[in-house]
């Protein structure tokens, strides 16, 4: 239970960020049609969607210093308590921002918009990259902490690379997507859609392994930093 208080006060420091979410979420949208139609925007902008998130979940790390931090070491928890709060905020940040994309999926489909079954498969795999993603800056962020010598640098690159990293390749393998339809239109390509059931199954797959390695870098965070607690 006091790892959900922790959460929540993680929550309460990053308010602010929160108020900017839907114009976010809005841009998101424009650049997804932006890049292309129907289904294939989705994917961009659920890409352009957990890029943000990959940004803006490891916030409490930034607003964990000086006053705050002394304030949240004299509340009554264990090191183990402090991280699995953090992480649980960091999954519920990345979870939430998933809902919303597929809210937007549902108004497509309510709108009639062909929704093939291997685009959501893909769908899935984004957000099992951006739950990884937010894992691994996590792990970063606990293991070797503040105040070295450029680490503000450091910290920028590690919170924009990886999520940058993966809305550039959506862009890129969507515009591929467009070349293979294109080819098997003409009978001389790869039947996406025939693959739709095992697309499905490695989405599932690479959601239920992304929170596994999730906790295995909780735990990790956890018996590294010791009484070192950064947050």
């Amino acid at each position: 239970m006091r790892a959900l208080h922790f959460m929540k006060i993680d929550y309460m420091l990053t308010r602010k960020q929160m108020y900017f979410m839907p114009l976010i979420f809005v841009m998101a949208w424009v650049v997804g049609m932006g890049a292309a139609e129907g289904a294939m925007s989705l994917l961009v902008t659920c890409s352009y969607t957990f890029f943000v998130a990959s940004i803006f979940s490891t916030a409490p790390f930034g607003y964990c210093v000086g006053k705050n931090r002394g304030f949240l070491l004299l509340l009554p928890a264990t090191v183990k308590e402090r991280v699995a709060g953090r992480f649980l905020y960091g999954l519920s940040f990345v979870a939430l921002l998933g809902i919303l994309c597929a809210a937007l999926w549902g108004v497509y489909a309510l709108m009639g918009c062909e929704l093939p079954l291997w685009t959501v498969a893909i769908g899935l795999c984004e957000l099992a990259v951006g739950i990884l993603i937010m894992a691994l800056e996590f792990l970063f962020f606990y293991l070797f902490g503040e105040g070295k010598e450029n680490w503000q640098y450091l910290s920028n690159i590690v919170r924009i690379a990886p999520g940058m990293a993966m809305f550039f390749g959506m862009s890129y393998f969507v515009g591929e997507i467009d070349e293979i339809q294109s080819t098997t239109d003409a009978g001389t390509g790869i039947d996406l859609e025939a693959m739709a059931g095992k697309f499905m199954q490695a989405g599932v797959a690479a959601i239920v392994a992304s929170l596994l390695l999730t906790a295995v870098a909780a735990a990790v965070c956890v018996k590294a930093i010791g009484r070192r607690d950064y947050a």
